[in-house]
């Protein structure tokens, strides 16, 4: 199967930016939510701020289901 995307350029070049780099903002989420797990897992020992890093990581998976994506897409 082959998928192809067109863009009129240069009218089309933030949304060709967007899609050229889908995967690096991607893996960028990625990365930030498994920071997010490090510091929670292995770092903090603050009772409150891991609380608040557990807050922060759901709101980050809470926007990303709001917009139907989801971190295991790029597992």
């Amino acid at each position: 199967m082959k998928a192809v995307i067109e863009f009129e350029l240069p009218e089309d070049r933030c949304e060709f930016t967007a899609a050229s780099k889908a995967l690096d903002w991607a893996l960028a989420v990625w990365d930030i939510d498994q920071w997010l797990r490090n510091r929670i897992k292995h770092e903090v020992s603050d009772g409150v701020a891991v609380v608040e890093l557990e807050g922060c990581r759901t709101k980050l998976h809470e926007i990303l289901e709001k917009r139907s994506l989801s971190l295991e897409d790029i597992e």
